[in-house]
């Protein structure tokens, strides 16, 4: 049966219990839910809550990270390129892990053998990034590569972004503070304001208005085998509808993350997690009798050689 692996962490971990998976669909909520509210929610002790945290989070079973839209941070441009390659396909995966510019890299299998996903300050950064680490690359047969326009997200509680800059202004103080938190969502606000040179108050409110203003957000990322989901992989639409109304509909179908509308042949792309080959099967039937869906070209993620969502 093909499934894929585990994106973070060690396939030989046990099982999660039933503690652990509720503990998990609770920070999915809030990330940054406290240890007090966690065990009232769950029924455990906060000792119980605290350990199984940082074992989960140790292990990799779950990432909690700050999200902050690129553009907020002067990447106004996003792209999407997908590589067919010669020979092995992981070493040319390797090869662009030494490119910070890609913030995604899965190898697959499907329509494409890599996918990556970067950001850039302007298109002709992007055009030197393709030039240099993808199509000078011997083992690159061939690439295409679509502009991300827009992220609309409902599952992880992402709006639509139609502006290429933040709500307000960004200063340096509050630079430091999502820096830190894209790497470490539930980071106390004692240790960001020793790290950042600020009293723990000010940390605080200045994360609770990053937040209010819409600019941070804490996600919180399971390993999706860990929770029972062990077939992901990233699908790309061909639609005769306009895409927001086609995104819009598929935000309602739970098996969906990360929407986005792009150019090119497929506008509409997004990343699923199901449980079986059977869950695909009736997933993809779907999506293919939603209006406007005319066809769909999908890769099954064999490996994840990187998910970073520090930039800037």
């Amino acid at each position: 049966m093909l499934r894929s692996p585990p994106r973070y962490s060690d396939p030989s971990l046990p099982p999660l219990d039933d503690a652990d998976v509720k503990l998990v669909q609770m920070l999915l909520s809030d990330g940054r839910a406290s240890g007090r509210d966690l065990a009232q929610r769950t029924g455990l002790s906060e000792a119980n809550v605290s350990r199984r945290l940082a074992r989960l989070i140790e292990e990799r079973s779950v990432r909690i990270i700050g999200f902050v839209p690129p553009e907020y941070l002067g990447l106004s441009v996003q792209f999407a390129t997908y590589i067919r390659v010669r020979g092995d396909v992981d070493s040319v995966a390797a090869d662009m892990c030494r490119h910070p510019a890609f913030s995604f890299i899965s190898a697959g299998f499907g329509a494409w053998d890599l996918v990556l996903y970067g950001v850039a300050p302007n298109s002709p950064t992007v055009a030197s990034i393709l030039d240099e680490a993808v199509l000078a690359h011997p083992n690159v047969h061939l690439a295409e590569t679509r502009t991300v326009l827009e992220f609309a997200d409902a599952t992880r509680g992402v709006e639509p972004s139609h502006a290429l800059h933040a709500p307000r202004e960004i200063d340096a103080t509050d630079r430091q503070i999502i820096k830190q938190v894209q790497a470490d969502g539930r980071m106390s606000f004692t240790e960001i304001a020793n790290n950042t040179g600020i009293s723990a108050t000010s940390a605080a409110d200045r994360f609770r208005k990053l937040s209010a203003d819409r600019i941070l957000r804490v996600l919180t990322l399971p390993d999706p085998t860990r929770i029972g989901l062990n077939l992901s992989g990233l699908m790309t639409l061909q639609v005769a509808r306009p895409a927001r109304e086609v995104v819009a509909s598929l935000s309602a179908f739970p098996e969906v993350d990360f929407l986005s509308i792009m150019t090119g042949s497929h506008p509409v792309a997004f990343e699923f997690n199901v449980r079986d080959g059977a869950h695909f099967d009736d997933l993809r039937a779907r999506i293919l009798r939603t209006e406007g869906v005319l066809t769909d070209q999908t890769t099954v993620h064999r490996k994840l050689h990187r998910q970073s969502f520090v930039w800037g």
